[in-house]
């Protein structure tokens, strides 16, 4: 594939990650509220796994990265990640406000601080390490174009879902989701400024779409694996079979 421009390049890596996958089973039933409240515990437990890991690969990200202004923007989302309210912001760390959302829909906090997660969440996680251990810096950074680059839809859409649908929940228990809306937007447009401005050769190029495609699928067998345990065995045949079929 010849270099694409900035703009392309950008639309072609996002169009790779929205088409890796089909809407996941789980996150279908969670947007239109099919879940038990069990099962969105199960689903919040495992989560924790990577919001409480997220320094391992923030930190590997900043370390690699030569450009000292890079390295400031990378520090600033990692402030904001373990607490803004260190230097007088709004939020607690992001790792509180999922565990205050944890309390929010019943889990206990010392449960959710000592939760063991599934093997495949723990899998996930560490394939997700290794890619930004192993890959380009700028690719290192350009890999959170798949979480921070759409997680101001993805967390409004659950937020809304979370209101609509499960309305026992508390709203101050839904801050961890606000705070994404209104943080990622910054994050998101951080790397892709940072993708369009030094993701302009072509190994480099052809990288960044692997590694993309190797986050999604990192995100998708966490919902798998959630799935697979906490919900699908609930679930009758016509559900299953209507959830799993792949359009076309």
């Amino acid at each position: 594939m010849d270099v694409l421009e900035p703009e392309k390049l950008v639309l072609d890596l996002r169009e790779n990650l929205r088409n890796r996958h089909p809407i996941h089973p789980l996150r279908k039933l969670l947007l239109t509220g099919q879940l038990t409240k069990e099962q969105l515990q199960g689903w919040a437990k495992n989560q924790f796994h990577e919001f409480r890991n997220i320094h391992r690969f923030f930190g590997i990200r900043y370390q690699k990265c030569p450009i000292p202004e890079l390295r400031r923007g990378l520090i600033e989302n990692m402030v904001e990640e373990e607490g803004e309210n260190m230097f007088g912001g709004k939020y607690p760390s992001h790792a509180e406000l999922w565990t205050r959302f944890g309390e929010a829909i019943g889990i206990p906090r010392q449960e959710m601080l000592t939760y063991e997660p599934l093997p495949g969440v723990r899998a996930a996680l560490e394939m997700y390490v290794q890619l930004v251990q192993q890959s380009h810096w700028v690719v290192a950074i350009g890999t959170g174009l798949v979480f921070e680059g759409e997680g101001p839809k993805r967390m409004g859409e659950e937020r809304k879902a979370l209101e609509k649908h499960y309305s026992w929940i508390p709203s101050q228990g839904l801050e961890f989701f606000r705070a994404h809306e209104y943080h990622d937007e910054g994050h998101g447009n951080f790397i892709v400024d940072v993708i369009k401005k030094y993701i302009m050769e072509q190994h480099l190029q052809d990288e960044m779409r692997e590694a993309v495609k190797t986050r999604v699928d990192t995100m998708w067998l966490q919902n798998e694996s959630i799935y697979e345990a906490f919900v699908r065995p609930s679930l009758p045949p016509d559900v299953i079979h209507e959830l799993e079929a792949r359009p076309g």
